[in-house]
């Protein structure tokens, strides 16, 4: 589970995600306290973010702008020209 994987998830599911939906997407399943410290570590980087009104039980996370910057920096520096990737319209 690479950070490129990670963001590229969120990227594809356009909204909030739980970790442990996200956790669902990948073949090889990390270890959910792993995928949870790692999701933090992202949203502390302000990669990620959470709902405005967060609950208690309630984890989620999405692609910040900032996020969606480091996406296509990945695929600019792989070399992947015919990835594009679009933010959804935050309506």
């Amino acid at each position: 589970m690479t950070k490129y994987e990670v963001l590229a998830a969120f990227a594809e599911s356009g909204d909030f995600l739980k970790p442990d939906d996200l956790r669902a997407r990948f073949k090889h399943r990390p270890d959910r306290r792993s995928v949870y410290s790692y999701l933090l570590r992202l949203a502390s980087q302000g990669l990620l973010e959470h709902p405005p009104k967060c609950r208690r039980g309630s984890l989620a996370y999405r692609l910040t702008d900032r996020g969606y910057a480091r996406l296509k920096y990945f695929a600019f520096r792989n070399d992947d020209s015919t990835q594009q990737l679009q933010q959804p319209d935050p309506s």
